[in-house]
């Protein structure tokens, strides 16, 4: 009863197992279909992206080329005419606009009513006067009290003293004290109020002008108008006008002249009052003068002079003058809005057909260059960076050379341009470097005035860099490729200003200096992002890989104690793929490594596993067929979560993955269909590891050697001619059965892989001699291990019946052949 219930449990076990691995493999075929409908449209869409990024640093503003030179600057470009336009002669026409606005002749307005202005309220002061005059004239005679105390003369000029104000309001000028007392002793006199008024209008008729109105040097003519009348007169000097600040001499001249009958003091008197009340009445009228120039300048017509379409406008190293930066501004007037997105849309599509070309002819041409879209989106990163930090030098050297010119001119041969494809060839294999070099400095060089020449050095740097890294095991490689670097730097870039002759030592040795620091800021840069680049991109460079087969790894240490058999296995096939990589070409560090960790799942049920089980119960008797197999398939996908745990890299979980292929466990295959009512219902899918197969030779590798390293064990007499013969036949059934269609080994790398597994197997499995039994007994207190092995009728080499049993259940011995194991 017991027993139909245990069966009973297996069997739905089994049911749910089956069901869970169909759902499995459908869910796995669908992601895989789409993933394969969608790869083609990433990598598209990472070229158009990528290329678009370039294009966005490399294109070159429309008018920036056009505009940012002034007098004087050292032209650094040829500067072509896009198309025939004409260029206005500004000297020509500047002279000409000169000649024009010579013949209009300066406007002045004499304003004639100024005199009237002026001897009307003259004419109110002096009467105000006469009548205060008067009233105070009167006053001492009705107060014979105040006139006893005080002269009438002396009381009569300070009362009107005390009116000065009031008259110098009314007269509109400042008359100081001494002129109006010699008005008060004149008694405010008319005669003296028209002799005032003759001179007045006499000057004002005349002109007065301020001293700076009249420009120096006096202009050849000038128009005045006279106001209000708006009579026009031509005048050339010398001008008649008199300036307000020196006019007292002429006026003393004209009044001797028309008042030689008068006092002196009147004369005085008269001289002081028009110095006081003339102001200047002629102005320059300079709006009506920009009139009358506007009006003349729209008969002129600019001077115009052709370029022509491809003629130079300047050229490089040339100083440039205005009629260089007239021509750069003309042809910017005429440049096309468009120009600047055509440019735009031409880089575009050059750099994606050159993206994309070098990516086809690459995937093509060369066998190990990648294509997963995770792989080209490293490259575009690695491409799209470097293009930017030399961006960001050239930019830094523009600003250092305003302060130092030798170090900012010299600043490009410091570039890390080597950064890149180191990253590359540590990372995706030398040929991959190689790619990426070339595209590195045709990009760098293309961000350089001189691209030719700057394309050279930057291809030779890269190109020193991937050498340096081609075997790249520890930090030290990677510090020596940067002292390399350093040196042909330093080679190049002398030789390169030899060829720049004349130059100064100083030039040279900055030059020198910066080559020496690049390729050491280089190697150190790539030391430091190197782990970045793991941690993100999970890839494996050979110095994560030299300290992954450090047996001392604790993953390896757990399976040392948890799993040894497995452990001694995975050595042993690690022995055989490092030697098998070197001789077919293949990276024996990764195939090392993936060798030691292939079977680490096995750490979680290491008693299912026949080499662990070291004579004890076998575990699998009590289970259905399905149920092993599930138990058996499991250790590849423990393996792999194992592995992404440790951060083993994705190149190790990929071969973890991939170490059984689809392969099939035929023993329980066998088994199932034996105990099965109905064998035609048994799946044979249902005893496949899920796969992938192999995708490279590494994997292809690990492969072979753990089927032949696990069939080696069930050799009865393992002689180099069986194991020979073991060692081929395995190959071969791993061939028939598809599981290296994918991996790209051929049949003579097959063929030396088949050597180098008989060699080192016949190097573990190698006859001794027989050492003969010793003729005196062995006394007892002698050593155990000197004591010959007692007779049990076991014979070296040959499988015990438990053992065997063990092989035949695992599907190692099946009917007296011998299979591929499939553990």
């Amino acid at each position: 009863m017991a027993e139909k219930e245990n069966a009973s449990g297996i069997s739905r076990l089994y049911g749910w197992g089956r069901s869970l691995w169909a759902r499995w493999d459908r869910l796995r075929s669908s992601k895989t279909r789409a993933w394969q409908r969608y790869d083609r449209l990433g990598k598209i869409f990472l070229l158009l992206t990528l290329s678009l990024t370039i294009t966005f640093i490399l294109a070159p503003r429309p008018q920036q080329t056009f505009t940012h030179y002034n007098v004087g600057d050292i032209a650094r470009e040829d500067v072509r005419a896009i198309k025939n336009f004409l260029v206005e002669d500004v000297e020509t026409t500047a002279k000409r606009k000169k000649e024009l606005l010579a013949e209009v002749p300066p406007v002045y307005d004499l304003d004639e009513q100024a005199a009237s202005r002026i001897q009307e309220r003259l004419h109110n002061a002096l009467k105000f006067m006469r009548l205060e005059y008067q009233k105070l004239t009167v006053r001492p005679a009705q107060d014979p009290s105040r006139a006893a105390a005080k002269s009438p003369n002396a009381q009569l000029a300070n009362e009107l003293q005390k009116l000065r104000s009031e008259f110098n309001a009314r007269l509109g000028s400042d008359i100081p004290p001494s002129t109006f007392n010699l008005l008060v002793k004149n008694e405010f006199s008319p005669t003296i109020e028209a002799l005032v008024n003759q001179i007045i209008s006499q000057f004002c008729y005349q002109g007065i002008i301020s001293g700076h109105s009249l420009p120096k040097p006096e202009p050849p003519e000038i128009l005045l108008r006279r106001l209000p009348s708006r009579r026009e007169q031509l005048l050339r000097p010398p001008y008649p006008f008199l300036e307000v600040d020196n006019i007292r001499k002429p006026v003393a001249n004209y009044c001797l002249e028309v008042a030689a009958d008068f006092a002196p003091t009147d004369r005085w008197l008269a001289c002081d009052l028009v110095q006081y009340l003339l102001v200047p009445n002629v102005t320059h009228n300079l709006a009506e003068t920009q009139e009358r120039q506007q009006i003349v300048l729209q008969k002129l017509h600019p001077t115009f002079f052709q370029v022509k379409r491809g003629e130079f406008i300047v050229r490089e190293g040339e100083r440039l003058t205005p009629l260089h930066l007239a021509k750069l501004k003309a042809q910017s007037l005429v440049y096309p809005q468009s120009r600047g997105l055509l440019m735009f849309l031409g880089i575009f599509f050059s750099i994606a057909i050159f993206l994309g070309l070098s990516y086809n002819l690459s995937r093509l041409a060369l066998k190990r260059f990648p294509s997963r879209v995770r792989d080209l989106t490293f490259l575009a990163v690695l491409l799209l960076g470097a293009t930017l930090l030399n961006l960001g030098l050239l930019r830094l050297g523009d600003l250092i050379a305003q302060v130092v010119p030798e170090m900012g001119g010299n600043l490009v041969y410091g570039w890390p341009i080597a950064l890149a494809p180191m990253f590359a060839g540590l990372f995706l294999g030398l040929e991959t470097g190689i790619v990426i070099t070339f595209l590195t400095a045709t990009l760098s060089a293309l961000l350089l005035d001189k691209p030719f020449p700057m394309f050279l050095y930057f291809l030779s740097a890269g190109l020193v860099g991937i050498w340096g890294v081609r075997h790249c095991r520890e930090r030290g490689d990677i510090i020596r490729a940067g002292l390399a670097l350093s040196g042909v730097n330093f080679i190049l870039l002398t030789s390169m200003k030899l060829l720049e002759f004349p130059f100064t030592a100083k030039e040279l040795l900055i030059a020198q200096v910066f080559g020496l620091g690049g390729g050491l800021a280089t190697a150190i840069l790539v030391l430091g992002i190197t782990p970045l680049i793991e941690g993100v991109f999970g890839y494996t460079s050979d110095i994560r890989l030299m300290e992954l087969i450090n047996l001392d790894q604790p993953i390896l240490r757990d399976l040392m104690l948890l799993a040894p058999g497995t452990y001694h296995h995975s050595l042993v096939v690690g022995q055989i793929v490092e030697a098998a990589a070197e001789a077919i070409g293949a990276n024996p560090l990764v195939a090392k490594a993936a060798a030691y960790y292939h079977d680490i799942g096995k750490i979680k049920k290491p008693a299912y596993f026949v080499e662990n089980q070291l004579g004890g119960e076998n575990k699998h008797e009590k289970l259905a067929p399905s149920m092993s197999a599930l138990i058996l398939i499991s250790h590849v996908k423990d393996g792999v979560e194992l592995a992404r745990k440790n951060k083993l890299g994705d190149r190790l979980v990929d071969i973890i993955q991939q170490h059984h292929g689809t392969s099939l466990i035929s023993y329980f295959y066998h088994k199932a269909k034996s105990q099965a009512s109905n064998p035609q219902q048994v799946n044979i899918d249902d005893y496949r590891y899920p796969g992938p197969r192999p995708q490279t030779k590494e994997a292809g590798l690990v492969l072979i050697a753990d089927q032949v390293e696990a069939a080696s064990k069930t050799l009865e007499d393992p002689t180099p001619a069986r194991i020979q013969g073991m060692v081929q036949k395995i190959i071969n059934n791993i061939f028939a059965d598809g599981q290296l269609d994918e991996c790209e080994l051929t049949l003579k790398e097959l063929h030396l892989i088949a050597k180098h597994c008989n060699k080192i197997l016949s190097g573990i499995f190698h006859q001794r001699i027989q050492y003969p039994q010793p003729v005196e007994k062995t006394r007892g207190h002698e050593d155990l291990d000197k004591q010959p092995a007692k007779k049990n009728g076991y014979k070296p080499g040959e499988p015990s019946d438990k053992s065997r049993e063990d092989l035949k259940r695992l599907g190692l011995v099946h009917g007296g052949a011998k299979h591929h194991p499939s553990e």
